[in-house]
């Protein structure tokens, strides 16, 4: 018998994995060994007369509660110290790629601090300047839980909130004076006046806290600027020019990539070659332009920007060290810090987010229900055809407050329900949803499935804010996202 204990790089929690129920196969103790040691800690079923070992010695491993705080350098200090005294057998397994979900439920576990709140009220019109206000106080931690209150809106509850106001920080990063060049292609800027403000440094802290609190990365790196800071070689010999900002710049890679014979480079090119730190361009060969233009785009692109970088991830390590937690398992953070495998949501990934909550078999709403269902699956298969003007990122932050699924994923299916319209009167009420408690209402026999799409569109469009309505089938107010 043995039970297996994990400890991740980055991390010191040790941490014992849940036992399947049909028992433990090879291919599932190599996916859950990871980049950090699997420690196998093996049980004798041994008569006590048989035993060496003191029986008030006894080990006993709770695996429900045995979470120790432990390094692995602490670790290998004791079984040096330990030298010539009995230990429990150790094994190490073969070291596997942990996946996103794992390494932040495992950085999560040993950082946050969820009993305590940190109130942040947010100006929908700019909300990175309000997350930067947040993250400038003296005694800003990224462990507590933010309840965010967008100014002018109400909420109930705060998962809804607190999912957009991330998603709509990080965009806005974007545009500020800390990045440059193509969307989801970025580069950091040389910019000395905004490392001198430690603009760097607030980017990577907002980063890191999105990540810590569950929320998104910013998607936008250009790939091998993102590998270079992880300390990965980066192939640059097919590098496109035309992602650098810099019009200059682009021109005279243009020049140098497209250039077979060394004669041919003008002496302004060769200049700002040798000036850009590699000199041996006025001695070099033909065969070597390739790996010129190699080091060149490494400098513009990441030794040019080194402070910067430097600052950057100095901000995203002072969130529990999550640039090292990034380092050690960089291929795993991809899909948040880059736009790299970024695929769009599907049709079948869209619909598995749902519960459909229907009324009662015999009730007289249940047939109306059902028409809305029918034109609400016609409506998402326009969706996938690109036949709206909406998509379903576009829906799923309507609803929720996230244009993606979180990289730890929502904690409740969406639950569809449905509302009556007031024939009475000549207003149109428009679908509507409750971020909170991740719900969406939809309009019961509508009509057709062109109604039902505009509806959604003008739903999707004009609502930007918080409420409360009344809802007529309990006479309660919820929280609901509205048009304002």
């Amino acid at each position: 018998m043995y039970v297996g204990v994990q400890c991740v790089q980055g991390s010191r929690v040790l941490f014992v994995p849940d036992s399947p129920a049909e028992g433990w196969t090879g291919e599932q103790v190599l996916r859950i060994s990871g980049n950090g040691p699997l420690y196998i800690l093996s049980h004798y079923d041994c008569p006590q007369a048989e035993s060496d070992w003191p029986a008030s010695k006894t080990l006993v491993v709770n695996q429900k509660e045995f979470c120790l705080e432990a390094s692995i350098e602490s670790c290998t200090e004791e079984e040096n110290h330990l030298e010539g005294q009995t230990q429990l057998p150790v094994d190490r397994a073969t070291e596997f790629t942990l996946d996103l979900s794992t390494v932040l439920r495992l950085f999560r576990q040993e950082n946050m601090d969820r009993d305590v709140k940190t109130h942040v009220h947010v100006r929908r019109r700019d909300v990175l300047h309000s997350a930067l206000k947040v993250v400038r106080r003296p005694g800003f931690c990224y462990r507590t839980t933010p309840v965010i209150s967008f100014i002018g809106e109400e909420a109930d509850g705060h998962d809804g909130p607190l999912r957009e106001f991330f998603r709509l920080a990080l965009l806005e990063l974007q545009q500020s004076s800390v990045f440059e060049g193509h969307q989801g292609r970025l580069f950091l800027t040389y910019d000395l006046a905004a490392l001198e403000d430690h603009k760097y440094y607030e980017a990577g802290v907002l980063i890191g806290w999105s990540l810590a609190q569950g929320g998104p990365g910013p998607r936008c790196l250009h790939p091998a600027l993102y590998q270079l800071m992880c300390g990965q070689n980066s192939s640059l010999e097919d590098f496109n020019w035309r992602d650098i900002a810099d019009a200059d710049a682009q021109i005279r890679l243009q020049q140098l990539q497209s250039c077979t014979n060394v004669k041919l480079l003008s002496a302004s090119l060769c200049d700002w070659v040798a000036s850009c730190g590699l000199p041996g361009i006025y001695s070099a060969r033909s065969t070597d332009l390739p790996a010129i233009y190699t080091r060149l785009v490494k400098h513009y692109i990441y030794h040019r920007v080194a402070s910067m970088i430097s600052q950057f991830t100095e901000g995203l390590d002072s969130c529990g060290g999550l640039w090292d937690t990034m380092r050690s398992h960089w291929e795993a953070f991809v899909p948040v810090m880059t736009s790299t495998q970024q695929e769009p949501l599907t049709l079948e990934e869209f619909t598995q987010l749902f519960s459909i909550c229907y009324s009662r078999p015999d009730s007289k709403l249940r047939t109306a229900e059902e028409t809305t269902v029918g034109h609400w699956k016609k409506v998402l298969s326009m969706v996938n055809d690109s036949l709206t003007d909406f998509s379903f990122e576009d829906l799923l932050a309507f609803i929720t407050g996230a244009d993606h699924i979180p990289p730890l994923g929502f904690t409740r299916a969406i639950s569809l329900h449905f509302y009556s319209q007031n024939v009475s009167t000549s207003s149109v009420r428009l679908p509507h949803v409750s971020t909170c408690a991740m719900e969406m209402f939809l309009p019961r026999g509508v009509a057709s499935i062109e109604e039902l799409s505009t509806l959604l569109s003008r739903a999707v469009h004009e609502a930007l804010g918080f409420g409360h309505i009344h809802t007529e089938e309990d006479g309660a107010a919820d929280c609901l996202r509205v048009v304002i």
